[in-house]
């Protein structure tokens, strides 16, 4: 009985030492629960700072965004225009360099009808080569109210009968040469052809200067595109550097040890 006495004795104590093991198990994960807790609350304090702050910052953060964003869609948009316009542009100068082929080809025509030998050349020539204005046919407009109409009646009629003598004096030059001889209708039918390709040369002409003018309008647009562009990213970089220098001054608590204290 006491053997047994001593065993139970025995029981109880290690039953006691492990249930105080335990404890004290228990005791130390509350104290790293009560520290993980402590943190957790102290950095949800620093993160509600720094959401405060961030809030204070949005307009402006937003603003710049939508400039940056703003800046980069006109700016491809421009460039999208500009290689449209350099398309038109190769292709209208192919037009021309089709122009001259054409106007090589009619002068070689002339020199089959008007041979370089003959007695007239410079004379057809210069008559074939030279580019007058020729009669347009005047449309008629109805009458408004007003004396405008008649004003440009007037500036029509004036401008018809210069051109009427501008082609009259030099239908004169070749007047006098046999027209048999000097196939004068067949060289006539040429020049009526350069007359038109001249003026298809014109129009296209005018219509790349007008490309060229847009292009140019453009390219200093989308160069002051890119500086703003610039200016905006260099602000935003700035901005961004700000901001993290305003959140690394917020105080930030931890959690320290008796034996560290």
């Amino acid at each position: 009985m006491i053997y047994e006495k001593d065993c139970k004795k025995k029981e109880i104590q290690d039953i006691i030492k492990a249930f105080d093991e335990e404890c004290k198990e228990m005791q130390k994960e509350k104290y790293r629960l009560e520290s993980d807790l402590k943190n957790a609350e102290m950095k949800l304090i620093l993160y509600f700072e720094e959401l405060i702050f961030l809030k204070s910052m949005e307009d402006k953060d937003i603003s710049l965004t939508r400039r940056l964003a703003g800046c980069r869609q006109e700016k491809g948009q421009i460039l999208k225009e500009i290689n449209e316009i350099s398309r038109k542009l190769k292709d209208k100068k192919k037009e021309i360099d089709d122009i001259k082929d054409r106007e090589e080809g009619l002068m070689e025509k002339f020199h089959e009808l008007c041979p370089e030998r003959s007695d007239k050349y410079e004379e057809i020539r210069k008559f074939f080569e030279k580019i007058i204005k020729r009669r347009r046919r005047i449309e008629p407009k109805e009458k408004a109210e007003g004396d405008d109409d008649d004003e440009d009646e007037d500036m029509d009629e004036e401008e018809e009968i210069e051109e009427e003598e501008d082609e009259d004096e030099d239908e004169n030059t070749i007047a006098g040469l046999p027209p048999e001889e000097y196939k004068i209708e067949d060289i006539e039918k040429l020049r009526e052809e350069r007359l038109d390709l001249y003026e298809e040369k014109e129009k296209i002409l005018s219509f790349i200067n007008e490309l060229e003018t847009q292009r140019k309008r453009l390219e200093n647009k989308e160069r002051n595109i890119k500086t703003d562009l610039e200016e905006t990213e260099d602000e935003i970089q700035d901005f961004q550097s700000e901001k993290m220098s305003k959140l690394n001054q917020l105080q930030v608590s931890i959690v320290l040890k008796v034996k560290q204290i």
